[in-house]
């Protein structure tokens, strides 16, 4: 059993060109670029309060993996095997592909209610396990234990959605849950933490900050035709792209200290998706609001 959880022979007759095209088109849905520029599109265009909770449940999940994968140290496949080289010297298990792709898919799945979409999300989230296999980026194991955690934080999520008591609470309790869990993160870690973690709870700070304040300004939400939701997906996004191009040249600018640096980053970037945006969007008649 050891031996089939670690062996990634198997994978080998089973490449071609085409299945590699089509895997690593996979596995980048599971990559921070995507996730950074889908999570906004979805909460411009889609649904701003189930993209709110996809922010919470996916930040929170990154950084619990790569807090696993520094506190277990467990390597991944021989280098032989690698087809997928942006991993760098990061550790297996759990992969954070299979956890993250079983959060975001399947949450979204959750909130749906749509039997099509159930379909499409366990596609999605096969393919992209799978990928992580073929090539040779994860073994069995590390799949098996992202997949694991990944349902795992699922379940925790939607009972605590259910509490009274969570529903009820300040959305400035909320923030400072954000703020602690994130210096218990920081704090806790086995070595020096990835500069994304600091990044991701300033984002979510902005966020929720953004999401408060729109929430008492425009209240804005997506109940309008079709084109004019793309048309605000296709804006958002070159402007979101145009923003992290703008903070990656301030930052090698400023060379602020990269805990201080990263933090103030994400809080930008959160306020931008939350607040900013939104009241460009209105501004510019894409987006209906409540009010104002």
């Amino acid at each position: 059993m050891p031996e089939l959880l670690h062996d990634l022979s198997w994978v080998l007759p089973l490449r071609h060109d085409w299945l590699t095209t089509l895997m690593h088109g996979f596995s980048y849905l599971g990559y921070e670029k995507f996730i950074l520029l889908f999570l906004p599109l979805g909460y411009w265009a889609w649904n701003k309060a189930i993209f709110l909770r996809l922010f919470l449940l996916v930040a929170f999940t990154a950084v619990l993996n790569a807090w696993l994968k520094d506190l277990w140290q467990d390597p991944r496949p021989p280098l032989e095997y690698r087809l997928d080289h942006e991993v760098g010297a990061s550790f297996g298990l759990p992969s954070g592909h299979a956890q993250i792709a079983v959060v975001l898919w399947l949450w979204l799945a959750y909130e749906a209610r749509s039997r099509v979409f159930n379909w499409l999300s366990g596609f999605i989230v096969l393919g992209i396990i799978f990928s992580r296999l073929y090539l040779g980026a994860h073994d069995l194991e590390d799949v098996i234990g992202g997949a694991g955690l990944g349902a795992l934080t699922l379940a925790s999520f939607a009972l605590l959605q259910r509490w009274e008591g969570w529903q009820a609470l300040n959305p400035f309790w909320h923030l400072a849950l954000v703020v602690l869990l994130a210096l218990l993160f920081q704090l806790s870690w086995r070595g020096l933490a990835p500069s994304y973690v600091p990044l991701l709870a300033g984002m979510l700070v902005g966020v929720l900050l953004g999401y408060w304040l729109e929430g008492r300004l425009l209240d804005f939400h997506v109940r309008t035709h079709w084109w004019r939701r793309l048309l605000a997906a296709l804006i958002g996004a070159l402007a979101f792209i145009a923003l992290q191009s703008a903070l990656k040249w301030l930052g090698t600018q400023l060379a602020w200290p990269d805990l201080l640096w990263q933090s103030v980053r994400g809080l930008l970037l959160g306020g931008f998706v939350a607040a900013l945006m939104p009241w460009l969007l209105v501004r510019l008649r894409l987006l209906p609001a409540r009010l104002g």
